[in-house]
């Protein structure tokens, strides 16, 4: 009987300490320049040349909300995908390219780093 007591308490702990350290992981937020890190590696990755490009990390999504309020959503075939408030747990990256390339918003787990999605201008 003792030894089933011990191995329940054993096993309590661990299972405390893995949430405890499960939270805690969950609870860190990736640095801003790894979010452009993460983000540019994406385009590249894409084939893209970030030759003739403006990088912008999208402090507080302001740019997107902005660029949301120019147009109607409905009306608009560029944010199809997109709408505003589709997540929150993510921070943007602005590809300001100049004509007549096509402006590139890139969406990144801001806890994980994993690339959301691309947003390519139409």
């Amino acid at each position: 009987m003792r030894v089933f007591v011990l191995v329940v308490m054993l096993v309590m702990c661990v299972l405390s300490f893995s949430a405890v350290a499960y939270s805690q992981d969950q609870a860190v937020e990736i640095s801003k320049d790894k979010v452009v890190a993460i983000a540019t590696e994406s385009v590249k990755g894409q084939g893209i040349s970030l030759e003739d490009v403006s990088i912008i990390y999208d402090q507080d999504g302001k740019l997107w909300s902005e660029k949301l309020g120019y147009a109607k959503v409905e009306d608009n075939v560029n944010h199809g995908i997109l709408v505003k408030g589709f997540m929150k747990n993510y921070r943007i990256v602005y590809f300001d390219f100049k004509e007549p390339l096509k402006d590139i918003w890139v969406f990144v787990d801001k806890d994980t780093g994993e690339v959301l999605t691309v947003y390519r201008e139409q």
